[in-house]
């Protein structure tokens, strides 16, 4: 009915179109990790649950209970509710939680101290009413922002593999598979690239480098081959005021098994991408 071409054809604008990666690490977890469900953090990557109904207690259950009287169904009102609010509240919490450290600097602080007194004084005027709602806003909206899970170009990290004279004989858009995958910030700005950030401004709307350090794990059932994909980033913009690119690859690496040996690939030199490019320094 379709020929081997076409099918070729459709598997690659699928690819191109829609998201490869659901490695998502949220409060979720799927069959046997935290990464089968996509975060509902503010990389504009989320994706809804398909399902109609979720498992009572907000999660869908990973394995057959072979006890038919251990169920959790209940018309109890509140019980309701309060799995509503886990399957639509519940991953905003645990990213903050897990990045709440990132939220420590001084204008965060600066912004939880005047909100507190805004909360203090708001029977007093409704000018401090005014100013409660707005930088509760503000603070909430800031915590939130900080704590979102950073999100590499899939797409570009896609082309840069398949157009690399040495990889694209050992792996293919029609042929490989995602194994694992982990991005997350840098603690510190302890990064000898970027001294921006150790200057006192920085320091007092940055906790660190606004970095990110990350892997792929590669497949290829054609070829055999496995590959270790490293890479760095960080935050660049061609203006002075607002990023172009929050996650913008500065340094690329990739170790790759084929046959029983093993070689060190390097695909983006740090510094040959940062004798051009600045990086962008976060005021906000």
């Amino acid at each position: 009915m379709f020929s081997k071409q076409s099918v070729r054809i459709n598997k690659a604008l699928m690819q191109s179109t829609m998201p490869v990666r659901n490695f998502r690490r949220n409060a979720a977890p799927g069959f046997y990790n935290l990464r089968f469900r996509p975060s509902q953090g503010v990389d504009n990557n989320y994706i809804p649950f398909t399902g109609k109904w979720y498992a009572p207690g907000g999660v869908d259950k990973t394995k057959t209970d072979r006890n038919p009287n251990n169920f959790k169904y209940t018309n109890n009102l509140f019980s309701q509710d309060a799995d509503e609010w886990r399957n639509r509240a519940s991953d905003y919490v645990y990213q903050i939680y897990r990045r709440l450290h990132r939220s420590n600097d001084g204008w965060t602080r600066t912004l939880v101290a005047y909100t507190s007194f805004c909360f203090m004084m708001a029977h007093q005027a409704l000018f401090w009413k005014v100013h409660l709602f707005c930088f509760g806003i503000f603070t909430a909206t800031r915590i939130r922002d900080r704590a979102a899970e950073p999100t590499v170009d899939e797409v570009n990290v896609l082309d840069t593999i398949f157009s690399d004279e040495k990889l694209k004989e050992l792996f293919t858009p029609e042929t490989y598979h995602v194994v694992d995958y982990n991005q997350e910030w840098d603690k510190g700005r302890d990064n000898p690239y970027f001294p921006e950030y150790k200057t006192t401004i920085a320091k007092f709307f940055n906790t660190d480098s606004n970095t990110t350090t990350g892997f792929y794990k590669f497949g290829d059932v054609e070829s055999g081959a496995m590959m270790t994909l490293h890479f760095k980033t960080m935050p660049f913009a061609n203006n002075k005021y607002n990023f172009s690119e929050p996650f913008m690859i500065y340094d690329m690496w990739a170790e790759v098994t084929h046959e029983g040996e093993f070689f060190e690939h390097r695909i983006v030199k740090a510094e040959e991408v940062l004798r051009t490019k600045k990086i962008f320094v976060s005021w906000h």
